[in-house]
Formats: structure tokens, C-alpha cells, sequence
């Protein structure tokens, strides 16, 4: 059994306990959630389309390769190649990714640079 490495720390277990009457005293009162507890929703905006021509223009603002695009993506130059002609369009991962690289290209060029120095 673990020992405690502070006189006064709570266990997990109590701490877990302690949650569980909370929910319970919540339910007995017909309670919501927001009403008792502090809860804050996020809301994460879908990324960008990226159609041929967009893909093909970032990448061109980076002054790279499809090759040298694909690695920084981490997705294979054929993936490249088929979202710029049209072929497949990007996951909503890589939309992400291309929304950052979109939004400050210096910091990706600095950081390709970096790389190719290395």
C-alpha cells in the first residue's frame, strides 16, 4: 500500500468520495450539472476547406516541394499530389495543420530552415 508523503494531502480514494456525494446530492435535489458545478464548453470551430488551388497556393508561400510539403505534413507526396489535383481532399487533421501553417508561415519556414541547417 502507497504511503502518503504528506500529513494533510487528501487520498485519491477521499477525493473521490468526495465527488460522489456531490453528484449524489445533485441528483437527490433534481439538479443539473450547471447548476451546481462550474462547467465551461469549448467550442472548437471546424478548420478551413482546402480545395486544389489552396493547397497548391500554400504550399507555394512556403516556396517548397510537394516532396519537402509532405514531409513537414508528415503525409506522403502522393496524398499531396492528389489534394492538389483534386483527387482526395485533406482529413480533418491536416486541415488543422495547413489552418497553422496558414496562419503564420514564417514560424513553419523558420523551422523547416532549422531542420535543413541540422
Amino acid at each position: 500500500m502507497a504511503r502518503r508523503t504528506e500529513k494533510n494531502s487528501p487520498r485519491v480514494a477521499d477525493e473521490i468520495m468526495t465527488g460522489m456525494r456531490e453528484l449524489e446530492r445533485m441528483m437527490d435535489e433534481g439538479k443539473r450539472p450547471e447548476e451546481m458545478f462550474t462547467v465551461k464548453t469549448i467550442v472548437v470551430p471546424d478548420p478551413s476547406v482546402y480545395r486544389p488551388k489552396q493547397v497548391r497556393d500554400l504550399r507555394a508561400s512556403l516556396g517548397v516541394s510537394q516532396a519537402v510539403f509532405a514531409s513537414l505534413l508528415g503525409v506522403s507526396v502522393v496524398l499531396v499530389k492528389s489534394w492538389e489535383r483534386g483527387v482526395r481532399e485533406p482529413s480533418l487533421m491536416a486541415r488543422r495543420l495547413l489552418d497553422s501553417i496558414k496562419a503564420n508561415p514564417p514560424r513553419w519556414l523558420a523551422d523547416l530552415r532549422r531542420n535543413a541547417a541540422a
